[in-house]
This record gives C-alpha cells, structure tokens and sequence, in this order.
C-alpha cells in the first residue's frame, strides 16, 4: 500500500472534486511583466507544480486595485482586464494534468478601516468581485481571498486595528464581520456557484493586540457557511515579532501551525481545512492521518521539488530534493525591489523557460570535477544527466564537503536533509565515476585525459593572525557544532556571523554561558544575511550574550584580550574560544589546475569568491550546463 494513501485520496471542495489533498500554495515569484501580465516564464514556473502533481495549484498575491498594483509590480495584474488573455493561457496548462487552478486575490493598504469613507469600503469590495470576475473568465475552478497575515482585509475583524465607530466597526460581533460577508457575497455573485471560494486567515496573529484563536474561531464560523474553503497561518506581516510563524526559518519546527488547523477542524466547520507552514510530504501524510486537517498547502517544498507529489505517488520518496527553509525564494525586498524568484537547492527555478528541459550534450566529453561539496555534487548530476562522463575526486572517504560542516550545528537539520539528498542523489547517478578517499593531484588529473575540467575545492577556516590563536582553549566553532570539540563551560566566540551564532544558539541551549564579540554591529551583519537576525535573536532569548564593536587582539589561556572602538582593552575571561571569522578561498587549487585543458571551470570559494550553498550549486549547475 502507498505509504501516502491518505495523500492521494480525492476530497470535494463545495461543487469542485480535487484529485488529491495537496495544494500549492501562494508565492510571488516576480516573473510577470512590470505591469502585472503573465509571461511565458510564469507560466512554466506554475505549470511545473500542476505537472508535478499537486491536486490544486494556486497564483499567488495578485492585486485587485490599481493602487496595490503600482506598488507592487511582476505580480498578476487583476486591476487589469487585459490580464485575462495571459491567465487563460495559464489556466489551461495547470488544468492539462488535471490540477484544480486557484487564485489568491488580496489588497495590501496601510491605511486602517476608520481612514475609509464608505463608498471607499464599498469601492474595495468592488475590486474583490471585479477581480474575480476576470478569474472565472480566465478559467480558474477556485478563488482564494486573503483574509490573513495583517493585511487589509482581515483589518475589519480586528478590534486593535479596526477604531470605526459605524457598521463596519469593531463594536459589535456583526459589524466586525460586515466587511467580510459583503465582500464575500460581492465575490459569490460575480462567479456564481460553480466555482469554489477558498478563505486565507491567520488562525493567530500570533503578537499580543492581534486576533487570536478564539475570536479566529468565531470569524471562521460566520463566515463558512458562505464559502468553500478554509485556509489557516498565523502570524501578522506587520508585525516583525510573528514573521517567523508566517514564514518559517530554519530553526522553527516544520508543520508550525498544524495545531491552529486542528482547532478549525474540531470546530465542525462543515467545509475542508487545509493547513500550511514547512509542511513535507511525510509530514502531508502524517497530519491528513491524525485528522488535524483535510488539505495541506505548501510552496517552498514546491519550489525546491515540483515534482514532489509524483515522486511520492511512484514510491520513489527518497528522490524529493529538500527544501532547506533559506528563504532565498522569498527576495531580500521583494515589494521594494523585487527579483526573479531563485532557488537555493534548484537553480532551475526562476530562469524558466531556460532550462525547463536539460537539453543532452551534442557530443559527450570526460569531465573531471574536482571537490565533492554542493557544487561538485550538482556539477557531476547535471554532467551525468546531459550524458558527459564525469570523473570526480573527493580527497575524503564521503562526499559532502563543506555541506557536513553547514549541517552540523544541531539546530540544521534542514542543511542535513539536504546533504543526505544530494550524497545519495550523487551516488545512485549512473554514469558518475566517484573516486572518493583521492585527493586529486595534477598528475592524476592528466592522467585522466579530461576533455573539460570543473575545480570545485572550497574553502578553509581563517585563523586569525593574533597571539595565543594555536593555544589549547581554541578551536573553530564548526569544530564544536561537529562534536570534535567538547567546550567548556564558559564560551567565547569570536564572530557574530550565520555560523558563530548558531553555535552560541546551540551552546546556550545546551547550557553554557556564551558571549560573542564581533567588530561589526549586528545590525551591520544582518545586512549581509537576512537569516542572522533569526539565529541572534535565538541565541539571545536562551542567554547568549552579543558585544559589538569588539576587535579581538590576543588569547590568553584564562581568556580573550578584545579592544573596545574608544581603543579600551576588555577582558572575558572563559574556558573556550571558539573562533568564527569566515572562510579563505583556496586560491593555490587555481595556479595547480591551472593548463591541464583549454575548458576549465573554478567555480564556488576556490575561484576567490566567498559564496554559499546557494551559489555554489548556481556554480555547479552553470559548469555543467556549458559544457
């Protein structure tokens, strides 16, 4: 029996039937025009997931007004009616494998309910049911209105938001729902009865003013006898302090909000829940199974594997490339200065129709790939699948590489999924020649007679150039994370970056009392990486202690000798020092590979160029595919 039986069993969804209980949930991906038309390349990017599987696809954040829409460009366009054309071409490829097309409409309006007129408020209502008038015209099955995370609408049923003091106000329980069941009714009319109405709400918006479960509870329940769908988060995208339940990092629990979903089911609704938040395939199964709700939603898995769903109805599980919960695919601004959506562990996705069929070589060549980290794993998969004939050299016995260092911290589990996924992926690839336990010398490298070359070797760990830095209290940090290292009780880390902080997150947690010195502000190093600020922000709630402004200038055996930026000394004394000051490109790999043939790739921090997992497996899949 398949191990995902509960997965695959069709659920109706008021007049509409799903083939299965997965749903892809909605994203942005900013691969629209500026104005919000549909583009060759949106339409492969979505298509993937219906090919892939998924029971009912769903468009992310489209606009339903002309004021949202000029803020917010490279989304689908509803205030548009020329945006009907591209939609409808849209439709049709997700209804080609019988996937149900859905649609999240939504209105993103700082402005609070109290600074509407009410023929303002009616104007919005206007723009829901125009909007998803031009879905049914576009074939879509299902509508989804953003009813959650903060935005606009939800602000009506919120009495800390919502300060009117006439019918659409918070005074009562009718008239906090007023806004939701005329938009609602407004929609319905517009679409008729044969399409489905999916409702996204935030079963708590998690910060302390916010809506919270019971009074969700109470919303849901007058709302659902009027649509057909009910789709639970949580969280407040207005609020920084809940972003981590409405996208989840990497150090939150996966199926984070699975608890909010079984309250709406408890609740006997009448109508399906779906549920949604680092949700997997084993986990899908798992919550369908308990009860806990009737759908699962996910995108991130998607992005990282559209073919997930196929891989799990064929028994071939162990094929699903992880998501590691990066949130590269997110963008770093994206209603500020949106980018083509990217993918760290699938360098496909965003650069569609590009690569959306890895064409074969036109004449095969032996290629040796040097390194057997992320991007000499990915190198040698795609040179296998074009039919090259890679050759790789991994000096240690596994492969893995600087993946078994970004995983090790206890709190990565996401990074280990990924490396077992890759590892395994690389060793059951036909046609690679793995040559592990050989470090690659030029003779050897000749001696092959590669027709290409990829040089994939990484970095080192920087020492930095202090006295006291080879004492016997030091080591690096990922030392620690790997358990090569036991530390004492008293720990400093020198770096306050990704990897120092999340050992001095692990460390606290483990019960060791942590300081981390860093030269730069956190604030400073946040901007290089969005994902910092989740790991400090751990560290610290479990007793981590961070000093900025603190340049380390000896090590003592009692301690660390650190100058303030008034030129103070400052002494913390501890047990340990662990040392997190980033990595040094192994350059010298350039000047001895350097000849051996006329096509050569230096790709990833050997080529001088500090990266990460993301770049290098861009690196990988780039070598490999101009070969």
């Amino acid at each position: 029996m398949n191990r995902f039986a509960h997965v695959f069993q069709p659920i109706k969804i008021g007049p509409l039937t799903a083939k299965n209980r997965i749903e892809v949930s909605p994203a942005e991906p900013f691969l629209c025009t500026r104005d919000g038309l549909v583009t060759d390349e949106f339409i492969a990017f979505t298509s993937a997931m219906a090919r892939g599987g998924a029971g009912i696809v769903t468009v992310g954040d489209s606009p339903v007004n002309k004021a949202y829409a000029d803020a917010n460009h490279f989304v689908v366009n509803l205030s548009d009616k020329y945006v009907v054309h591209g939609l409808a071409k849209l439709t049709d490829a997700i209804h080609r494998y019988n996937a149900l097309a859905s649609i999240e409409l939504n209105l993103r309006d700082e402005r609070r309910p109290e600074e509407l007129a009410i023929d303002e408020i009616k104007g919005v209502i206007k723009d829901f049911a125009v909007s998803a008038e031009r879905c049914r015209q576009a074939g879509f099955d299902m509508v989804m209105l953003h009813f959650g995370h903060g935005h606009f609408a939800s602000s009506f049923y919120s009495r800390h938001l919502n300060k009117r003091t006439d019918g659409y106000g918070a005074s009562t329980f009718e008239s906090r729902c007023r806004f939701a069941n005329e938009l609602i009714d407004a929609v319905r009319a517009k679409i008729g009865p044969d399409m489905a109405i999916e409702i996204r709400m935030s079963g708590d918006e998690i910060y302390p003013e916010g809506v919270h479960l019971e009074e969700a509870l109470m919303f849901a329940k007058e709302i659902s006898k009027k649509i057909d769908l009910l789709h639970i988060s949580a969280g407040s995208m207005y609020d920084p302090r809940t972003m981590g339940y409405t996208i989840q990092h990497t150090y939150m629990p996966r199926a984070a909000n699975l608890h909010l979903a079984a309250e709406f089911k408890k609740a006997g609704l009448g109508i399906p829940v779906t549920s949604v938040g680092s949700f997997d395939m084993e986990l899908a199964e798992r919550a369908l199974a308990e009860g806990k709700a009737d759908i699962i939603a996910m995108i991130r898995a998607f992005i990282a594997d559209p073919e997930q769903v196929n891989k799990a109805r064929l028994g071939r599980e162990e094929e699903i490339r992880p998501c590691i919960r990066c949130n590269v695919c997110t963008g770093e601004d994206p209603h500020g200065c949106p980018r083509p959506l990217r993918c760290t562990v699938n360098p496909v996705q965003g650069r569609h129709p590009l690569f959306d069929k890895i064409e074969s070589a036109e004449r095969p060549k032996k290629v040796v790939v040097i390194g057997g980290g992320c991007a000499g794993m990915e190198a040698a998969r795609r040179l296998a699948e074009r039919g090259h004939k890679p050759v790789l050299f991994e000096k240690e016995a596994r492969l893995g590489g600087s993946l078994i260092l970004a995983g090790a911290n206890p709190l990565k589990s996401d990074i280990r999924r990924y490396t077992r996924w890759s590892v395994g992926m690389t060793e059951k690839t036909e046609g690679i020649d793995l040559r592990l336990g050989t470090e690659a010398t030029r003779e050897l490298v000749l001696a092959e007679k590669p027709e290409a070359l990829i040089v994939a070797v990484g970095s080192e760990q920087i020492k930095p150039n202090v006295k006291g830095a080879d004492g016997a209290n030091v080591c690096f940090a990922v030392d620690v994370d790997l358990g090569i290292i036991k530390p004492g009780r008293k720990v400093v880390i020198v770096g306050a970056g990704l990897t120092g902080s999340e050992t001095a997150a692990a460390l606290s947690m483990a019960g060791h009392e942590v300081t981390v010195i860093d030269l730069l502000s956190l604030e400073e190093i946040r901007k290089r990486d969005k994902n910092v600020k989740w790991a400090h922000e751990l560290a610290a709630k479990h007793g981590a202690r961070f000093i900025e402004g603190l340049k380390l200038t000896e090590i003592r055996p009692e301690g660390v000798l650190a100058e303030g930026e008034d030129g103070s000394e400052v002494m913390l004394f501890c047990d340990t020092v662990a040392l997190s000051l980033g990595v040094r490109p192994r350059t010298e790999m350039l000047e001895r590979f350097a000849g051996i043939c006329d096509e050569a790739y230096f790709i990833g921090d050997c080529a001088n160029r500090r990266g990460n997992i993301t770049s290098a497996v861009r690196e990988g899949f780039y070598a490999a595919m101009n070969i």
